[in-house]
């Protein structure tokens, strides 16, 4: 009816043709749900879904949680296909983004991971970028989530598959599995999820990352939306009762850092 048809790219089924009517009749529907308080979609990313809502809140249905880069649920949102995010800072819209509102959770430290008995974890306090950039670091599809590969980059870390296959052979290739020594990020919340092994080295990168949540700028005022992300601040704390370093984050701070500050000092945190 709409003329359209499917196609596969990247493991994901696209649309191709004309998508005027199909993304009006989407509005519709999704105007629907909204005001006649219909079930609704909550996407996430694949660590933040599970950790953060295991059984949604009343009124929500889980989607997918399995998301690895931030473009396809951001490019899902703005064609109303699903009707909420749980995305990762800084990878989130913009304060001036004309169709999405991101409402901010939570604030924490990126850090390093390593297993135990890792080479780094010898050098103590006296680790650096340096050090870390000389064994396998976690890879992350070029591009997945821009904001956080730029920190990467400006600390070093990020290298392009021309620089990659330009440098000389690493000094621990053949000497070690590979999966021994790579160095992961984790944040205090995902940390558990990395397993008894896992150690995080004394270094951190110089941004901080935290739980957004990020809906439609039509219906951030919803009630829905009220209790979706009252829901996900008091399953934050829970998760990070043993945490000094985990930053639950109000009503109030959502103006300022929507707007992609990363400066938190002095912002009020939810009482729970």
């Amino acid at each position: 009816m709409f003329r359209v048809s499917l196609v596969r790219r990247d493991s994901e089924w696209h649309l191709s043709g004309d998508l005027t009517l199909l993304n009006l009749q989407r509005h519709v529907h999704q105007l629907v749900r909204w005001r006649d308080h219909k079930e609704l979609r909550l996407d996430a990313q694949h660590w933040s879904g599970p950790l953060l809502c295991p059984v949604p809140p009343g009124g929500w249905v889980a989607g997918n949680f399995d998301f690895m880069e931030c473009h396809r649920p951001l490019q899902l949102l703005r064609d109303r296909v699903i009707d909420a995010w749980i995305a990762s800072y800084p990878d989130v819209p913009g304060a001036d983004d004309p169709d999405l509102f991101s409402i901010p959770l939570s604030r924490m430290p990126s850090l390093f991971v390593v297993q135990e008995g890792h080479p780094l974890l010898a050098l103590g306090d006296r680790v650096g970028f340096d050090d870390i950039a000389c064994y396998p670091f976690l890879p992350l599809p070029e591009g997945a989530f821009p904001a956080f590969q730029s920190v990467l980059e400006e600390c070093g870390l990020w290298a392009t598959s021309a620089q990659k296959s330009a440098e000389s052979p690493p000094f621990w290739l053949g000497s070690r599995d590979i999966d021994e020594l790579m160095v992961g990020v984790a944040t205090p919340l995902t940390l558990p999820l990395c397993g008894d092994s896992y150690r995080e080295l004394p270094l951190r990168l110089p941004v901080h990352v935290g739980d957004a949540l990020v809906v439609p700028r039509d219906f951030v005022h919803s009630p829905q939306v009220s209790l979706l992300a009252s829901f996900l601040r008091k399953r934050i704390a829970a998760l990070a009762t043993d945490r000094d370093d985990v930053v639950i984050l109000d009503h109030p701070t959502v103006g300022l850092l929507a707007e992609g500050k990363q400066d938190f000092d002095g912002l009020a945190a939810v009482s729970l």
